[in-house]
Order: structure tokens, then sequence, then C-alpha cells
């Protein structure tokens, strides 16, 4: 029998995804730069790449974690189109 709980977990996961990804795509757009969605604390997060470097300089991160690594990371990746 199917987990009631885990379902409705899976479900809300799901739906916020979809909502980082459209919140990416619209501000990628907005202000020509490239956004991530990353996981953090089982929630996805968008942030841009210039948050994230700003994030490893000032040592938030593990050290050794560099920006490439975050892209790989990444659930989704945002780049601007050109106009």
């Amino acid at each position: 029998m199917v987990d009631f709980k885990k379902l409705i977990r899976a479900w809300l996961f799901h739906w916020r995804l979809k909502r980082a990804i459209k919140k990416a795509e619209w501000s990628a757009q907005t202000y020509r730069r490239k956004y991530l969605v990353i996981v953090h604390d089982k929630k996805p997060v968008v942030v841009s790449m210039q948050g994230i470097r700003q994030l490893i300089r000032t040592k938030r991160f593990a050290k050794g974690f560099t920006p490439e690594r975050a892209r790989q990371l990444a659930v989704y990746e945002a780049i601007p189109k050109n106009r």
C-alpha cells in the first residue's frame, strides 16, 4: 500500500520544483543572468550564479566548492536567451 504521507510530500516537492523552474526562467530573461535551481533543506531554491560566487567568497560553502560544482549539483539551469 502506498504511504499517503510520502505521496503528499512527493507531490509538494514536484509542485515547488515546477514553481522554482518558472521563477528561474523568468529571472533569467528579466535580469539577463544565469540562474540555478538547487535543492536545499529538501526544498528547491533559485540562486543566481553571481549569488553563488558571492556565497563562496563569504565562506558559506565547504572548502573547495566551486561554481562549476554548483552547476553539476543543480536540478535546473536557466540561461538567458538572445533577444
